[in-house]
């Protein structure tokens, strides 16, 4: 499958989701989906790291998808952090960012997983602060 979906950490606390190579708007709504189980399975808060390091492309149409983000939106869902993200994903993300306030109230953008799990850290830390 061109995208993946897993807890990271066995605290449950971090989802990762890889794309690999090329991938479509149903594996938008297969992710959407199995992310809406995921978080509903635990009772606090939850990161994901999307990570696009590997992708190779993105459908025309993505932003068919964001009505369907935003209505499933669980409020244990925390930072969402664009790994390697190109310009027109973070494009995109601007975009739907208006179009579905709740789902993309903050979003990060870093250039690689380890700085993805150093801001959760970070935020993490002041969060307990």
């Amino acid at each position: 499958m061109p995208v993946s979906m897993d807890w990271d950490n066995a605290q449950r606390t971090v989802i990762r989701v890889t794309f690999d190579g090329a991938w479509e708007i149903k594996d938008i709504h297969l992710i959407i989906n199995k992310g809406v189980s995921m978080i509903e399975s635990v009772d606090h808060d939850v990161d994901t790291i999307y990570d696009f390091t590997r992708s190779k492309f993105s459908p025309k149409h993505i932003l068919t998808t964001v009505d369907y983000m935003e209505n499933s939106h669980n409020i244990h869902e925390r930072l969402m952090i664009m790994v390697n993200a190109s310009v027109y994903i973070r494009s995109l993300t601007k975009v739907a960012a208006v179009m579905a306030p709740k789902t993309f109230a903050d979003v990060r953008f870093v250039n690689c997983l380890e700085d993805a799990y150093a801001l959760i850290a970070h935020i993490t830390e002041k969060a307990l602060a």
